[in-house]
């Protein structure tokens, strides 16, 4: 078990949180545990980048090495079935 204080909290803060524990049937310590575990769970935008970051950097599995880079030849023809159509 983790025991955190928070000190210099506002007594204006402190009458919020009791009174919004209070309105959740909460007792403070619950309603607070709770909030900081949704808190936490949650990425921060520089935790989101650095994965993102982390993911561009590696190199791509799955591709064989005998599937080159072939360029997109765009073709104008249409198909036989586009070509039946009216």
């Amino acid at each position: 078990m983790t025991i955190m204080r928070l000190l210099g909290l506002p007594p204006r803060i402190c009458d919020t949180i009791q009174a919004r524990a209070r309105a959740a049937g909460q007792s403070v310590e619950d309603y607070v545990r709770g909030h900081l575990i949704e808190l936490a769970s949650q990425r921060t935008s520089d935790e989101m980048l650095n994965e993102i970051e982390a993911r561009l950097a590696r190199p791509l599995s799955g591709l064989s090495s005998n599937h080159e880079e072939q360029p997109y030849e765009h073709s104008n023809q249409r198909s036989s079935a586009e070509s039946a159509l009216p």
